[in-house]
């Protein structure tokens, strides 16, 4: 009967503490660590045959900021592209769309923000099956 009772004791302590570490703070998105360098990482196995990272610089809440894209590829070289950005939806879904001088811009891609923190981001394609993963280098 004792050792009964240490039991439930002890399942109750671990299902409190269980209940205690979920926290809905993995959840919300720090949409400020998007600022900076990202460099996209591979799934282990695959061989890259270069290296893509795009650095995100900040402007207006309202208006997202820029988004610089360098990839570099063993047989086409460098490439460089400059584009435009925006967060919407509660900084669950990133925008990177080319401006149209002045004009309605046009969209680019689409990507929901699965996982954003100070050294690490995923993004889901949307329309696709592709997930993308990023490390931050700078």
């Amino acid at each position: 009967m004792k050792t009964m009772k240490i039991c439930v004791i002890a399942f109750a302590m671990l299902a409190a503490f269980s209940l205690a570490s979920c926290s809905s703070d993995d959840d919300e998105l720090q949409t400020g660590q998007l600022a900076g360098t990202w460099e996209q990482v591979y799934d282990e196995g695959v061989i890259a045959e270069g290296y893509v990272q795009y650095t995100f610089t900040p402007g207006t809440p309202s208006t997202g900021g820029e988004c610089t894209i360098y990839s570099y590829d063993v047989f086409a070289g460098d490439t460089v592209v400059q584009r435009d950005y925006a967060l919407t939806d509660n900084g669950r879904r990133l925008v990177i769309f080319e401006g149209q001088y002045g004009g309605t811009p046009s969209e680019v891609n689409k990507y929901d923000v699965l996982k954003l923190s100070a050294t690490w981001m995923t993004w889901h394609l949307i329309g696709s099956d592709v997930v993308l993963n990023f490390k931050k280098v700078k």
